[in-house]
């Protein structure tokens, strides 16, 4: 049939009634013509049209009904719906109702339950008191048990999920993450050891823990006790205080010790990017300065601070949440200063964006011999002078951009003189670059390639990728206070676990660049079997498909001696999920 006759010549009995009512009601032609057409007597056209209005009147659609998607059944088991029915005849409410089925591991969210109870014809409960509803019997809450240290016996547990700090241990140990621990200086408290009250929040943030107050997923899960040498983590209120108390030294210890553990071998090495980051706060921060947030472009109440990650290998080498706008020009001095402690010698580059620090401090860079290279600030007079230029001044260059994707530029490279500056800098003037305005860097390194150059700068919005990572798996754009002490111990221990998971990336084919969210669902969002015996832990992680991918780690295909703890780790794969 021809598209066209379709429409012209109806077939279908329901098209037919369709297009003789609506050839009717919008008047093309009479009653009588109308049915005509259709083949339809006078009568039958007249019943049409009353059964028709009463339909509209009704409010139903006789030629297209509303289509409901979803199941057209209830799917809960009949045994729960008798479940459910008995503990409503007993007076226990909604809430009570899912309490006492999540402890027989029945899952039913609220709206289901209230359908079933809607559907077998009970009514909403009357408002009670406290006390009418506390005599109503439900099963006794089992409180978690108080965190101690972990006592070596001989015993065998089981996680559903959350076995992948344990997989880290080995690697912490080569590493030497539990002495740095130790040398930097943190409180104890009369239960918990300086290690384990630290480990305790690493655990979390591998786990990718939303908010520390969200205990109920790990408060009596063995294994990220065992990870902390702990019998199981401490309560979020018992970490929340522990927070408090931590200072900006001990946090600045363990970052020199984290600097020295994780070098790199790279011909690069001593090049670091440099950013800014405001952390906003989203309570009560009156006490929080305003700082401008480029992802929500306006300033907020929030907490500035400093991130500094290695090109070469994706580590993040430095953070500080104590930055302050009067100050915060002077961070890059604290980071020079910071890894001459920690390495014995300057940087080689740093690389940062405009208005990070003042022209006054990239001469003092320049007298200490530190390579930089930054972005100037434009102004019209500037913007003037570079399109004034000749084409014979500009060079051309290619560079690789994003998906390996070459762009064709043209640079324009001079010296320069900046206020507060003794001496020249060197000056790019970069078009073509897919911006309206020219771009202007500046940099004491008068002898590396422009080609080079300008890739070394594009390789700083790394940083921004680094911070979106942290962003986005450890939480660091939800601080649960507002004071700064918390968040900047908090953004150490992101710093940590980061570079973990990046070594863990390193030894994974395939996976390298991969981030921390993929290589978590991967790999590490997984249950396992732990047996202890003879002083030797034995984890044997569940199946899972890139299980086989995950023991190409060297540290998990043999046995490895904890030291801090005093037991052997061994892992094995299981045959089951």
């Amino acid at each position: 049939m021809e598209p066209k006759n379709f429409f012209l010549k109806p077939v279908s009995p329901a098209q037919r009634r369709y297009e003789a009512l609506r050839a009717f009601y919008s008047g093309e032609l009479t009653s009588e013509e109308a049915a005509r057409k259709m083949d339809f007597s006078p009568a039958y056209f007249k019943k049409l049209r009353v059964e028709f209005a009463r339909a509209l009147k009704e409010g139903s659609n006789p030629f297209f009904p509303e289509r409901k998607p979803g199941p057209k059944k209830r799917f809960t088991d009949e045994a729960v719906i008798e479940k459910i029915v008995a503990l409503r005849k007993q007076n226990h409410s909604i809430g009570d109702i899912k309490t006492v089925l999540a402890a027989a591991g029945v899952s039913l969210s609220l709206d289901a339950i209230d359908k079933i109870l809607k559907a077998e014809g009970f009514a909403p409960l009357p408002k009670r008191t406290r006390l009418e509803r506390m005599a109503t019997a439900l099963p006794a809450k089992i409180e978690a048990p108080q965190s101690v240290a972990l006592e070596i016996v001989d015993e065998q547990f089981t996680t559903e999920r959350n076995a992948g700090p344990l997989v880290f241990l080995p690697l912490m140990e080569s590493l030497g993450i539990v002495p740095a621990i130790r040398a930097a200086g943190f409180p104890k408290t009369s239960q918990l050891s300086d290690v384990s009250s630290v480990l305790s929040f690493l655990a979390l943030k591998l786990l990718g823990n939303e908010r520390l107050s969200h205990d109920t997923a790990w408060n009596m899960d063995r294994a990220p006790g065992l990870f902390a040498g702990l019998n199981v983590l401490p309560k979020s209120s018992t970490l929340s205080s522990y927070s408090y108390r931590v200072g900006r030294a001990s946090n600045r210890k363990l970052l020199v010790e984290l600097s020295r553990i994780f070098k790199d071998t790279d011909a690069e090495a001593g090049d670091f990017n440099l950013d800014f980051k405001a952390i906003p706060h989203w309570g009560d921060a009156s006490v929080l300065e305003k700082n401008w947030c480029g992802a929500r472009s306006r300033a907020m109440k929030s907490i500035l601070s400093l991130i500094v990650q290695d090109p070469a290998t994706g580590y993040v080498s430095y953070t500080d949440a104590q930055v302050k706008r009067r100050n915060q020009s002077d961070a890059v001095i604290e980071f020079v200063d910071f890894w001459k402690e920690g390495r014995g010698a300057p940087p080689k580059m740093l690389v940062f964006d405009s208005r990070f620090t003042s022209y006054a401090h990239l001469s003092r860079l320049n007298s200490d011999g530190i390579k930089f290279l930054t972005i100037r600030r434009r102004g019209k007079h500037l913007v003037r002078q570079a399109m004034a230029l000749p084409d014979e001044q500009w060079q051309k260059i290619r560079v690789e951009g994003k998906k390996r994707r070459r762009q064709s530029l043209r640079v324009h490279d001079s010296p320069c003189k900046l206020r507060n500056y003794k001496g020249e800098v060197r000056q790019l003037i970069l078009t073509d670059h897919g911006r309206q305005q020219p771009t202007f860097m500046i940099t004491n390194d008068l002898d590396m390639p422009a080609h080079d150059l300008v890739k070394k700068y594009a390789r700083r919005w790394l940083v921004e990728q680094e911070i979106a990572e942290q962003i986005a798996f450890f939480h660091l754009n939800q601080p649960a206070s507002s004071i700064v002490v918390k968040v900047d111990f908090d953004l150490t221990l992101s710093l940590l676990a980061h570079n973990l998971y990046r070594v863990l990336t390193s030894k994974l084919p395939g996976f390298e660049r991969c981030n921390v969210q993929t290589v978590y669902r991967n790999f590490l969002e997984n249950g396992a079997a732990v047996k202890v015996k003879n002083n030797s832990i034995e984890v044997q992680l569940r199946k899972k498909t890139h299980l086989p991918i995950l023991f190409e780690a060297p540290w998990l295909n043999e046995e490895t001696r904890l030291s801090w703890l005093g037991v052997t780790i061994k892992f094995s794969p299981a045959t089951t999920s």
